[in-house]
């Protein structure tokens, strides 16, 4: 009779615990980063073109416990309602799109550039927290296209506002940069690192699906699933949290993850 497997291989170990919980760490840390630089790349452009006075000042919200943990409240502090009376709708539109795709669309395309540089690469926590970041920020623009890209309020229906078309119009062009996003997240970024961020460890590699799995398409895929963005962007979330989330996990499982617990269940020769 064959004994296939290490003794307590399939147990959660010391060492998955206290990946799961850098991980968890460090997943809420690049969540605050993706977060500001997408408000912050609305008030720079804001400022930037003369329409605010602090290119900085964004407001923080009120100090609860989930405004900073998840920066819920925190907001790009930008009115864009004299810029949209004036006749300055095409700088409403660059200053509500640069958030989702300058502060993170443009911010993941830098940061899959510097995990092939040999300083990130070579250290192991540096490559996963620009991991994380990557995928907050790629998860960030999916969380407004398609999710809550054909609705009445937030960037991309103030975009197409001053741009004087509707949202539906919009869509196609903002999609086909969102969507490519996601196919080289998942195409290219997580190919690219999983071996290296999970390590060897058995259970890692699970761990490490199971977080990237629920934080795209689960966490910033349900931003409109109350239904406040309206119905499409409820059906969209609802769609993305309940049908996308687990189709993930089975892709990246079936792709990456199980060639590598077969090698590992495999009998010495």
């Amino acid at each position: 009779m064959n004994s296939s497997a290490n003794p307590g291989s399939s147990h959660v170990t010391v060492k998955n615990l206290a990946f799961a919980l850098v991980t968890f760490v460090f997943v809420l840390i690049a969540h605050a980063v993706a977060y500001l630089t997408h408000e912050y790349s609305h008030s720079l452009t804001a400022w930037s073109l003369g329409w605010m006075k602090q290119p900085f000042g964004i407001d923080y919200g009120p100090a609860t416990a989930y405004n900073i943990i998840f920066l819920g409240d925190v907001s790009d502090n930008v009115d864009y309602s004299p810029l949209l009376a004036s006749g300055n709708g095409h700088s409403a539109a660059l200053i509500a799109l640069a958030g989702p795709f300058m502060g993170n669309g443009l911010l993941y395309f830098i940061l899959y550039g510097l995990t092939s540089t040999s300083f990130i690469k070579s250290r192991r926590f540096v490559l996963a927290f620009f991991y994380w970041l990557s995928l907050m920020c790629a998860a960030n623009v999916w969380g407004y296209v398609p999710i809550r890209a054909i609705t009445t309020h937030a960037d991309i229906a103030i975009a197409a506002q001053g741009l004087g078309i509707s949202t539906s119009g919009l869509f196609p062009f903002v999609m086909l940069v969102s969507g490519y996003i996601t196919y080289h997240f998942f195409c290219r970024m997580f190919p690219k690192v999983y071996q290296a961020v999970a390590g060897d460890v058995e259970g890692n590699l699970a761990l490490l699906i199971a977080f990237t799995s629920f934080w795209y398409f689960s966490f910033y895929g349900a931003d409109g699933i109350s239904g406040s963005y309206g119905l499409i962007s409820q059906i969209l979330s609802i769609t993305s949290r309940y049908l996308l989330f687990p189709l993930c996990v089975v892709y990246l499982s079936s792709r990456y993850a199980i060639g590598n617990w077969t090698r590992h269940q495999l009998p010495a020769q």
